[in-house]
């Protein structure tokens, strides 16, 4: 897997300031505020190894549902720095700030959203929902994703050729039409 470092310009909150802990708990709140219980931290940052696991339960389509939701906290490193004064800043490492700021935004981007969309909280965490086989949906599916088909491409109407006709005193301007759709209307 590629790895994503805090150069990347489209790496955010690079400069946070927040420690990794404060953002747990703002993480656990967040969850919480959104009726999700039965949070569970996984945390060894020291291996690289930090998830949040938590339950939500809601309805859908009047049928109840349970879920576990596990999401991983992503790796964002740190280049090294070869010159640098700092030991610990001679050799590549995550950067376990902004690593944790991108997995708070993340979870805080799905809960908003469902809740803003009025959609499914699972359907927010569906590549994260926890499997039978105890892993991650997405983790199941990436294996069996060359299965899936494109989409095929779309039907793409053939332009027709208009005559634009002008009135006579120029004050009145022609209206603008849709030529498909006028086209459309006619034939039903």
């Amino acid at each position: 897997m590629k790895k994503i470092f805090t150069d990347d310009p489209r790496v955010k909150y690079v400069y946070t300031s927040i420690s990794p802990d404060r953002t747990r708990d703002e993480i656990s709140e967040k969850l919480r505020a959104y009726d999700t219980y039965d949070i569970y931290w996984h945390w060894r940052p020291e291996q690289n190894d930090v998830f949040v696991q938590f339950v939500v339960e809601e309805v859908i389509d009047n049928i109840p549902v349970k879920v576990g939701c596990r999401v991983p906290m992503p790796i964002i490193w740190d280049k090294a720095v070869n010159r640098s004064p700092d030991p610990k800043r001679r050799v590549e490492q995550v950067n376990l700030k902004v690593s944790m700021r991108a997995l708070f935004w993340y979870v805080k981007a799905n809960l908003e959203n469902a809740y803003a969309m009025q959609s499914s909280r699972v359907a927010a965490f569906l590549p994260d929902t926890i499997q039978p086989n105890g892993k991650r949906m997405f983790d199941n599916m990436k294996k069996r994703l060359d299965q899936f088909q494109a989409l095929p491409e779309p039907e793409r109407e053939q332009p027709v050729d208009v005559e634009v006709i002008v009135p006579a005193n120029r004050e009145k301007k022609p209206e603008r039409i849709n030529v498909t759709n006028a086209l459309h209307q006619e034939a039903s």
